[in-house]
């Protein structure tokens, strides 16, 4: 009987090694598609050059008269200074081509300080004696120089045929251009220094200071 299983199991191992060796199969059908793969994520963009350098600053430009501002006004003074003859020349050099071609055409005012009040002229300015004098003022322009002629036109002195000599605390010229100042004529008294400096938007730090 166990000889009879063994021959079993051994024909058993036999046949199932003999089944292994059949013929190779035909090819199987080809697998489904696969599906497309997804876009890759865009790439970050790249940061921001640095700025290029300042490049040089121009050149300075020629100084002109100082105190400008919106009407293009400017305006000039003497220090305390004694008369001649009774009036006082004086005047302001070193002009540049956009000084003089502003000067050429337009309106001058000049004022006396006495007693420290800023007396407009023409008119009459007057002094701690009790006395006055009336001035009358011109002005020329020549060259690169502009010129302001003060001369007493009438005194108070009595009996004295000459004008009397003054102590003038300053003179003091400010300068508009006429087409800038139409602007404002109609509604500023000009014969008022304190009006007039701050109509045209002049201050101290204005004032030029002439030799």
């Amino acid at each position: 009987m166990i000889k009879q299983l063994i021959l079993l199991i051994w024909i058993g191992v036999m046949g199932a090694s003999l089944s292994c060796k059949g013929p190779k199969g035909d090819v199987g059908p080809a697998g489904p598609a696969g599906t497309n793969g997804t876009n890759g994520t865009n790439g970050t963009n790249g940061a921001a050059g640095t700025p290029g350098a300042t490049g040089p600053a121009g050149a300075t430009g020629a100084t002109g008269l100082p105190g400008k501002d919106a009407l293009g006004a400017r305006v000039v003074t003497t220090g305390s200074v004694k008369s001649d003859d009774g009036g006082y020349t004086f005047g302001v050099s070193g002009l540049t081509p956009a000084d003089t071609l502003m000067l050429s055409t337009c309106g001058v005012f000049v004022y006396i300080k006495s007693q420290n009040f800023w007396n407009a002229i023409p008119g009459i300015v007057p002094f701690a004696d009790g006395s006055s004098t009336t001035f009358n003022f011109k002005y020329l322009l020549r060259g690169t120089t502009f010129f302001v002629d003060i001369r007493p036109v009438s005194w108070t002195t009595a009996n004295q045929l000459v004008a009397p000599e003054r102590q003038f605390e300053a003179i003091r010229v400010i300068f508009v251009p006429t087409e800038k100042f139409r602007r404002v004529s109609a509604e500023v008294n000009m014969k008022d220094y304190n009006t007039a400096m701050s109509a045209l938007g002049l201050t101290e730090s204005d004032v030029q200071v002439i030799k």
